[in-house]
């Protein structure tokens, strides 16, 4: 069966991404004062810890929140009523303080798989950072479908994120090939749903993993040549 369809990592894959949690949170409290809640740092970094470890617990069982129910929980603990516009404010502190670089190669590589396959991202994230990136850089327009942990409450490696977008595609999971940087999840969720994976192993990490690795997202149109001779 020939390969139709590459899903995409996003992180660690496509693009780095970083953020200072200390000059996020401290820009919510500004947000909240701003609008009139006189709350303290501390008992505001607090309360949002507590509500990043109920994140670790659901994640813990393939399962996702997003960024907004994650800090609506945080604001209930320091009984402070949210609202959709509260939230939304957060989210954006997010974004503006999350940074993301692409890596090397990325666009000429999207643009050499987009001539032959269809391509979609899979990423794990309680945030949309990841689609608003690629809005914002243009790079949308290489994908069928981009999909967040958040949009469906579940993530990778659980199989039911994988088979949503097979079939959202219309593509079947022998005729996919999903590319990662992280054994537990994309390895692993691609194999539990039948899909060939290649590893994205930047450092040159041993890894229990015989399958196909690359260093660099530049080498990924070779190797899925060679996947597509080897199919019978």
């Amino acid at each position: 069966m020939m390969i139709r369809l590459i899903i995409l990592d996003f992180g660690g894959t496509l693009a780095e991404g970083s953020i200072d949690w200390d000059e996020y949170h401290s820009s919510i409290h500004r947000y909240l004062r701003g609008l009139g809640f006189n709350v303290d740092l501390n008992e505001l970094k607090g309360a949002i810890s507590a509500a990043l470890r109920l994140l670790e617990r659901v994640r813990s069982r393939e399962e996702e929140l997003t960024l907004e129910e994650v800090y609506a929980h945080a604001l209930s603990r320091l009984g402070i009523p949210d609202t959709p516009e509260m939230l939304e404010g957060i989210h954006g502190l997010f974004r503006r303080h999350f940074r993301t670089e692409l890596y090397p190669c990325v666009e000429r590589t999207l643009e050499s798989l987009f001539r032959r396959y269809r391509l979609a991202v899979i990423s794990n994230t309680m945030s949309d950072n990841p689609r608003v990136f690629l809005n914002q850089t243009g790079l949308i327009r290489y994908f069928g479908l981009v999909v967040c942990s958040r949009d469906l409450g579940i993530r990778k490696p659980n199989p039911m994120i994988f088979q949503y977008v097979l079939g959202r595609l219309g593509v079947e999971a022998k005729e996919a090939v999903h590319v990662g940087d992280e054994p537990e999840t994309d390895l692993q969720g691609a194999q539990r749903t039948g899909i060939k994976a290649v590893l994205v192993d930047k450092e040159g990490r041993t890894h229990d993993w015989c399958g196909p690795t690359i260093r660099s997202i530049c080498q990924l149109p070779e190797v899925i040549e060679e996947l597509s001779k080897s199919d019978p």
